[in-house]
């Protein structure tokens, strides 16, 4: 470092630092040194094939991409510049272009000519083309580590893991100590359950390099797997006192502190790391996960938003931030986001499944059963795209093909018993009852003491009314996953049915008073007193039960909904709810409890995103679908609204809502006037009747600023935002207003910053709040914010109105004629077409 304060040219030094961070393995360290060391000497191409190395290792694959091509185009036979092309080649175009490459490479023989092809056809889905060219690459050099390496992952595939463990093997042994190679075989002892083995390789390592980063994170992250929160800290220190921000150890820093609980220190630690290190996709990626674990949507969909602007083709953000965008309601840019990441990458699982999911939120359920019809023929051995198709054809009506399909999927995962509920649930409508039973007892003579089975025919003696073998069968299910919460909410409906709810409840206390901690029987108990309304009792025995199995995620949900719905006690409810989620992160039922808890509370934003991964899990629950209907009403999305509630009244189940689901619907319906607006005054009396209705609220805002009633409109937004302060068309709507009909600047700024929070990167929003800064007199920050929104509105005569005055009170008067002149081409409103004018004949003089 001495040298190049001295000598700022030395293109050694340089070359030789970003060596020695990439070896340490930090390449985001590396970089800057490389890219100097390229500036100064571009054809230099063992350092370039080190830039283009440590790009793609931060996740700049079209950097790393523009980096090899250029590097092959000085030496055709570089191994490293081929073999990252062939590792990102991703797309179509992609892997022709590359293939275009390899044909020119020289050494059509070595391990890296047969490395890089197997890599292309494996991007094909040619998995035997790569298992032969893996092949001839270990043929070609057998001592040499990434044959055996990617001989490895064939094995992988082949379900051969006897095999893989042993080519990981060999190549971590041929592999240089500082290597990629020996961290894995690592890694996959550990994952194998070889915990102590992994640790000694890993500290053979560090004993030898102990400068070699990588080697101290991989033990942090075995510590951090086995929940050892407090030894990963320490491991990391290791790597810290090295290098304060090295980005792999600061990341799993930051998960190690969201495993313990604190966000707060996880996204200090990310948001630290983004500032060092600006523009890497990685450390956005895992600041939006950061975000996501403190609940802030808006930040988690920003920091998405921005890894994918850096890296269109970050596959990992773009289905993150779909997902996001499904659960917040916006199910058109997940359409529209899936559909390209297809063309990109045609037959990717996740992203067919996603784009289906959203077809179906946008009612087009043909489109999302033909994308699942093709995409199994891409992949016919998974088993999503038939349960998911089966699902549909049945919402369908289609019931034959539901159960051809049902079956399929069946056959693909024998083991998975989904499929086979929805079978015998179909059987069980027609009265098919020896079908049904045939099924089970299938299932049952493949595994005899599989929980879920045996619910499945307690359903069956259930239907056919079959009392006491129906309990029986429910009692067996319990005994094999006392957590069955189905099993307990039958066996009670049971008891109902057979008016056996106060017998149930004597034998119950016979039970518990010979043993008090008998879990199963309070469980039942708990159940039963809610049945019977009788909430109090319902609660105290959630609560003896919990006080036994404090981490019992049935009782817990159970109690919470008990809270919110019966009992008045949200602060409770939320507690025990956040806890269950902690514990069963993926399950439905705990999502809906929670989305329900955070809509009492006037979270509804929050409380949306729950409620759709919930009903996407349980779309024929009324219930779940009831509660989607109602907050998707609350944050203002009428129309999903509208479906969710006529989704939960066309379901053949009951539930205790369906009145107020029905009433909900029938007003809906009213106050969207159909095709045409309704007028004011039928606004103003549905406004009565429903005075704390956001759509009603927003649509008579509307109306009334159509009328030039701007105070009255202004009132209306006023009273929108006291029921949810995160509508941000409202927020929107009512700083336009504070901002030029109505001046309160000072508000209007107040509710501008708002809607900034909650859509950071809106470009509306941007050119809105630097309006109101201009306004304000605040000239530099308009510009600023003014110049963000015209990148991506080129065309929007405001906005290039607003900025051509931000630009001009800062004496920028060339530039600011220049945006003047593109307001006046983009057919502006008629004021800022004469302001525009004016302004050109203004500073003409200034010229």
């Amino acid at each position: 470092m001495n040298l190049l304060r001295l000598d700022q040219q030395n293109v050694t030094a340089f070359q030789q630092l970003g060596f020695i961070w990439y070896e340490q393995g930090d390449p985001l360290r590396a970089i800057p040194f490389l890219l100097r060391a390229r500036e100064l000497a571009p054809k230099n191409v063992t350092s370039r094939a080190k830039l283009a190395l440590s790009l793609m290792a931060i996740g700049q694959s079209t950097e790393a991409r523009k980096e090899a091509f250029s590097i092959l185009q000085q030496e055709a036979g570089n191994p490293d510049a081929i073999t990252l092309l062939a590792d990102t080649s991703l797309t179509k175009e992609q892997i022709a272009a590359t293939d275009q490459q390899l044909q020119k490479f020289p050494q059509k023989d070595s391990a890296v000519f047969h490395l890089a092809s197997a890599s292309l056809a494996w991007q094909r889905g040619d998995t035997a083309t790569a298992s032969d060219q893996v092949r001839q690459a270990l043929a070609s050099e057998p001592n040499s580590y990434r044959p055996h390496s990617a001989m490895a992952n064939i094995y992988l595939l082949q379900k051969d893991l006897n095999g893989a463990r042993q080519e990981f093997k060999t190549a971590a042994e041929l592999a240089p100590l500082r290597s990629s190679e020996r961290i894995k075989y690592a890694e996959v002892q550990a994952a194998s359950g070889a915990i102590d083995q992994a640790k000694a390789s890993l500290q053979n390592i560090t004993r030898q390099a102990p400068d070699y980063l990588p080697a101290w994170r991989a033990l942090a992250q075995i510590a951090f797997t086995q929940k050892n929160y407090d030894e990963s800290l320490s491991l990391l220190e290791n790597i810290s006192s090295r290098n304060p921000d090295n980005p792999e150890a600061r990341m799993l820093q930051a998960e190690v502190w969201l495993a313990k609980g604190d966000s707060g220190k996880a996204i200090a630690i990310l948001y630290r790391l983004d500032s060092t290190y600006p523009n890497t996709p990685i450390i956005k990626f895992q600041l939006a996960r950061a975000y996501l674990s403190a609940k802030n949507i808006s930040q988690a969909a920003s920091a998405l938003e921005q890894a994918i602007a850096t890296n269109p083709n970050y596959t990992e953000a773009i289905l993150a931030l779909g997902e996001l965008n499904l659960s917040s309601g916006k199910p058109q840019a997940v359409a529209a986001a899936m559909a390209d990441l297809l063309k990109k990458r045609p037959g990717l699982l996740p992203a067919s499944l996603m784009l289906a999911d959203a077809y179906q939120v946008l009612g087009r359920r043909d489109d999302a059963a033909g994308l699942l019809r093709e995409q199994i023929k891409i992949t016919p051995r998974s088993f999503e795209p038939y349960f998911l198709l089966g699902l549909i054809l049945q919402r369908q009506g289609k019931t034959d093909e539901a159960r051809r399909t049902f079956e399929q999927a069946s056959e693909v995962a024998p083991d998975n018993l989904d499929p086979i509920n929805q079978l015998v649930g179909m059987d069980l409508a027609e009265k098919q009852y020896d079908a049904a039973t045939k099924r089970v007892q299938q299932q049952l003579q493949r595994k005899p003491d599989a929980a879920g089975t045996h619910f499945l025919e307690a359903r069956i003696y259930a239907a056919q009314r079959d009392w006491p073998r129906a309990e029986a069968e429910l009692r067996k299910t319990i005994e094999l996953n006392a957590d069955f919460a189905a099993a307990y909410d039958l066996l009670v409906s049971v008891y109902l049915t057979a008016n056996q709810l106060p017998q149930a409840i004597t034998e119950l206390e016979t039970l518990l008073k010979k043993n008090p901690s008998n879990a199963v029987a309070l469980t039942i108990e708990a159940i039963v007193y809610d049945k019977m309304n009788d909430y109090q009792k319902a609660r105290d025995t959630y609560e003896k039960l919990l006080a036994l199995k404090p981490d019992s995620v049935l009782a817990l949900n159970n109690l919470a909904y008990l809270y919110v719905e019966h009992l008045n006690q949200l602060d409770r409810a939320y507690e025990l709810a956040e806890k269950a989620r902690t514990l069963k992160p993926d399950e439905a039922e705990i999502a809906d409890t929670l989305g329900w808890i955070l809509y009492k509370r006037g979270d509804y934003e929050q409380a949306l995103a729950l409620l759709q991964e919930s009903a996407n899990k349980l779309p024929e629950n009324p219930e779940v679908q009831f509660h989607l209907g109602m907050t998707s009403y609350m944050m203002g999305q009428a129309d999903k609204a509208r479906s969710a509630l006529e989704q939960a009244l066309h379901a053949t189940a009951d539930f205790p809502d369906k009145s107020e689901a029905q009433r909900q619907l029938a007003l809906l319906k009213e106050s969207s006037g159909g095709k045409t607006e309704l007028p004011v005054t039928e606004l103003e009396a549905l406004l009565k009747r429903q005075p704390n209705d956001p759509i009603v609220l927003n649509r008579l805002a509307v109306a009334y600023q159509k009328q030039g009633e701007t105070a009255k409109a202004a009132a209306s937004y006023e009273e929108v935002l006291k029921l949810n302060p995160k509508l941000l068309s409202a927020n929107l709507e009512l700083a336009q207003l504070y901002s030029g009909p109505l001046p309160k600047h000072d508000r209007a700024l107040e509710i501008a910053k708002k809607a900034r929070q909650l859509a950071p990167n809106d470009a509306h929003v941007a050119g809105l709040l630097g309006r109101i800064a201009f306004q304000l007199d605040n000239f530099s920050w308009a510009y600023s914010l003014l110049q963000e929104s015209v990148r991506q509105l080129a065309d929007d005569p405001t906005v290039l109105h607003d900025y051509a005055w931000a630009a001009y009170s800062l004496g920028k008067v060339s530039q600011a004629r220049e945006l003047m002149e593109r307001a006046l081409k983009a057919a502006p409103a008629p004021d800022i077409s004469e302001d525009a004018k004016s302004f050109l004949r203004m500073t003409a003089v200034d010229e």
